[in-house]
């Protein structure tokens, strides 16, 4: 649980540095929600409902309708063939099928839920494929095939043709037999030919009845209807639309920019808590400052004249002043004795090319200081070009910028400070340091995010060649999410007693110990 903790705030501390990115990755998948809703518009929509004949019944039993089976026909080139043919224009059985979805509500409902880009168009199609599919139910119904149904129909034709033939020739027959003498020969051979022409009228009503029998039979017992024809056709609103498609953009494009940059961020190697820093250079950290970081020579200029540091900033630095120069001392008061037996108190502030919130912290240090009535003296010791603003503002010769505060370009001992601030940035790729005068204590002020650990032990080492051991790092705007204080170092912490977990309430086993817990200790 606790590699699961620190892992979410990292993720969540990424998501916090780039959240300018992923509120412009939202913004993008609105816009693209907005221009789908633009370019494809709500299509309108008319549903029809067919009710299929009753399943037949076998053995005394009623089987079970699949489903399944009926959407598949519906939707089949049988179905869709006859009514695409049926509209105008015409369709193509897949130009429909991409319009045209069928569902059951029951097992004995199919409902025809067809999409055009007009009214009509779209109740057309509904009112076709409804119709298509109970011709369809009705011809699969039958017992016979479709060449025995045309061949009955073809024959009850013939027969009644032939009937129609006889009925005349009987007609003529009784005409001519009204005036004639029945006991002639002409009156007997007519007698004879009614009698054979109406048994030849029976025989055919009965051949008749008997396709007709044949028919009925082969008919099923109950046919599909259309129970709800083709509703008006209607769309859905655009409001609702292009708020449902903008909100849907904003997920996914917004998710997938965090999972970007969740992958992206993992593999940053600069470091961001303050324990990692620490670490790294083997240094404790002795303060944590929000830094303010101009952009020009009058920013800079600006900044050491009216630098006021908030409430917490302004006792972290008191704190490291104590720490690094005042031996505990009242700030601002110098140590008991003779003045000139205690030369001035001095700091080498080391910052990072191209990191300008740690190069903040030189001069904020040294404008605390004068603001708390110590007179300081801010010394460019070691330039670098990524810091030209600054050197620029410091440019102006020896001169006093705000009471108590004293700048000097060059860098030279005769101050009449009590404290000297000497500021040196170094190339983060090869760091060197030169020509530095001599200081009571050496510290690093990096930011939070800056820096990998390889280059930060690359600076340490570099003062330790040239006889400075950094005593302190100053850590500028510290991750919002960094719980941990960098002021003990890695095996320091070890020794700690453990914090109770959340989950028992109980401390966790200390280090090489059994964890009668189950539970994994949780990193401080």
């Amino acid at each position: 649980m606790a590699e699961q903790s620190v892992d979410l705030r990292s993720t969540l501390s990424i998501l916090r540095r780039h959240r300018l990115v992923l509120a412009l990755a939202a913004l993008a998948g609105v816009a693209a929600g907005l221009c789908f809703v633009v370019l494809r518009p709500p299509t309108y929509a008319s549903t029809a409902q067919v009710l299929l004949p009753p399943v037949k019944q076998t053995d005394g039993q009623t089987p079970a309708r699949d489903v399944k089976t009926e959407i598949r026909i519906a939707t089949s080139d049988a179905v869709l063939g006859p009514a695409g043919e049926a509209v105008t224009p015409s369709l193509s059985v897949q130009a429909l099928a991409k319009r045209v979805k069928v569902s059951a509500p029951t097992a004995d409902v199919l409902e025809i839920v067809a999409r055009a880009g007009t009214p009509d168009y779209a109740e057309a199609l509904a009112a076709a494929v409804a119709a298509s599919e109970v011709e369809y139910v009705t011809k699969a119904s039958s017992s016979l095939t479709n060449t025995e149904l045309a061949a009955l129909d073809q024959r009850e034709q013939e027969l009644r043709d032939s009937m129609a033939t006889v009925a005349s020739e009987i007609k003529k027959t009784q005409a001519r037999k009204v005036g004639e003498d029945p006991t002639s020969e002409q009156g007997k051979a007519d007698a004879a030919a009614l009698a054979q022409l109406t048994a030849q009228e029976a025989g055919l009503v009965l051949q008749l009845d008997q396709v007709k029998e044949r028919t009925a039979v082969s008919q099923p017992d109950g046919t599909a209807t259309i129970i709800q024809k083709a509703t008006p056709a209607k769309r859905p609103g655009l409001v609702g639309r292009a708020i449902a498609f903008s909100l849907f953009g904003l997920v996914v494009v917004g998710a997938i920019a965090a999972i970007i940059l969740t992958l992206l961020g993992k593999r940053d190697r600069k470091l961001r808590y303050r324990d990692e820093i620490a670490d790294a250079l083997g240094s404790p950290v002795i303060a944590s400052i929000r830094s303010r970081v101009p952009r020009a020579v009058a920013g800079w200029a600006s900044l050491l004249e009216t630098y006021a540091p908030g409430t917490v900033d302004a006792w972290a630095l008191r704190q490291a002043l104590h720490q690094l120069v005042f031996d505990g001392s009242p700030l601002g008061r110098l140590p008991d004795g003779d003045e000139a037996a205690h030369p001035p108190m001095s700091i080498t502030v080391i910052a990072l090319s191209e990191d300008l919130r740690g190069l903040a912290m030189g001069p904020q240090l040294a404008a605390y200081a004068a603001s708390s009535g110590v007179r300081t003296a801010l010394v460019a010791g070691q330039r670098h070009e990524s810091a030209a603003p600054l050197w620029a503002a410091c440019s102006q010769g020896s001169a006093e910028v705000r009471p108590g505060l004293l700048v000097d370009a060059h860098v030279t001992d005769r101050h009449d400070a009590d404290l000297r601030v000497v500021l040196a940035v170094v190339d983060r790729r090869k760091p060197e340091l030169v020509e530095l005068p001599e200081t009571s204590v050496t510290i690093l002020a990096v930011s939070s995010g800056s820096a990998t650990a390889e280059e930060l032990a690359l600076t340490a080492v570099t003062a330790d060649d040239a006889g400075r051991r950094i005593a302190g790092i100053i850590v500028a705007d510290p991750d919002n999410l960094d719980r941990t204080t960098g002021r003990l170092l890695q095996h320091e912490r070890s020794q700690q007693i453990a914090l109770p977990t959340r989950l028992t309430g109980l401390p966790s086993p200390a280090p090489g110990g059994s964890n009668v817990s189950g539970l994994r200790r949780r990193p401080r």
